[in-house]
């Protein structure tokens, strides 16, 4: 090869090798990563905490990285991102929104508390203000003092990670529900084909839950859900809405249809607002039963709440 070519070559591949990382770094918002400390783990995602004196969470990193290798499978790609560990006291400086502990994800960064959640608390002192029959069920699986964080970390971060297989594309949804059904289907398959040692902490909360009633919930429809969303509704309200879907979810992915996770993530990308005009409910109802299936389709037509 003469020297030209040869330096020509190089030149190109160079051009390539920083058009990816630039990409990657486009991806990754790194910006939030300032004043982070990064440990050295065994995963190929980046893990990064507010303060390294702190224990951080080995089995939560170990179910990420069980999770992506499942996901990246099912979804064939693999996928760049960064977990952070945030303490409670520097949540605002580094998460995207309160409160503080809630696990969340955007721009290639999964956000994690590093210690206790704000939520995790308020939700086990409103529980031990009841009669001790009502809860006595989560004992067995939460601990004897109950720690939630075992559901709202453990479980969530999961959750949160399958989301990033939906924003990579820099989508905008049809329906906000959708992404989130999308979520925790991803998750609640890998933990039922995947992590079944942890199936007990994702199940038994959501059913708590079901069984104490909608009492807590102002809001109940689904336009209720697209119009208030995360923000706008109450911590309970949203928690509502979400164990309705996991209800859905569960019922989707244990009737064992095949490819409705990939059917559904590619309706998600097809279907992309800042590309196509938002569909009505009789439009998004037709669209899901055909490209979809009738499983997700039904959920907007038979929703309890209208």
């Amino acid at each position: 090869m003469k020297k030209s070519t040869f330096t020509h070559f190089i030149a190109i591949l160079i051009c390539c090798i920083t058009m990816q990382l630039q990409g990657q770094e486009i991806w990754i918002d790194t910006s939030i990563h300032r004043g982070l400390i990064e440990l050295e783990t065994d995963y190929s995602f980046k893990t990064l905490v507010s303060n390294d004196s702190l224990k951080t969470q080995e089995e939560t990193l170990r179910n990420l990285n069980s999770a992506k290798l499942y996901f990246d499978k099912m979804f064939q790609t693999d996928l760049e991102f960064a977990v952070l560990f945030i303490e409670n006291k520097a949540w605002s400086e580094y998460a995207y929104f309160p409160p503080p502990g809630l696990p969340q994800a955007g721009n290639g960064n999964v956000i994690l508390g590093l210690d206790k959640s704000v939520i995790s608390k308020e939700v086990e002192k409103m529980i031990i203000q009841l009669p001790e029959h009502y809860w006595s069920s989560l004992k067995p699986v939460y601990g004897e003092h109950i720690d939630l964080d075992l559901f709202y970390r453990e479980t969530l971060s999961i959750h949160e990670l399958a989301h990033l297989y939906h924003f990579k594309q820099g989508t905008q949804p049809q329906r906000k529900w959708l992404q989130e059904l999308f979520a925790t289907m991803s998750m609640y398959s890998f933990i039922k084909n995947k992590s079944n040692s942890s199936y007990e902490i994702m199940d038994t909360y959501p059913a708590f839950v079901i069984k104490s009633g909608d009492r807590m919930a102002e809001f109940k429809t689904l336009k209720d859900f697209e119009e208030k969303y995360v923000q706008k509704l109450t911590p309970q309200n949203y928690e509502w809405f979400q164990i309705q879907l996991y209800q859905n979810a569960k019922s989707i992915i244990d009737s064992g249809t095949s490819d409705i996770l990939i059917k559904l993530l590619n309706f998600l990308i097809n279907t992309d607002l800042s590309k196509n005009d938002k569909l009505s409910d009789s439009e998004l109802s037709t669209r899901l039963e055909k490209e979809v299936g009738k499983e997700i389709a039904d959920i907007l037509t038979n929703w309890k709440n209208k």
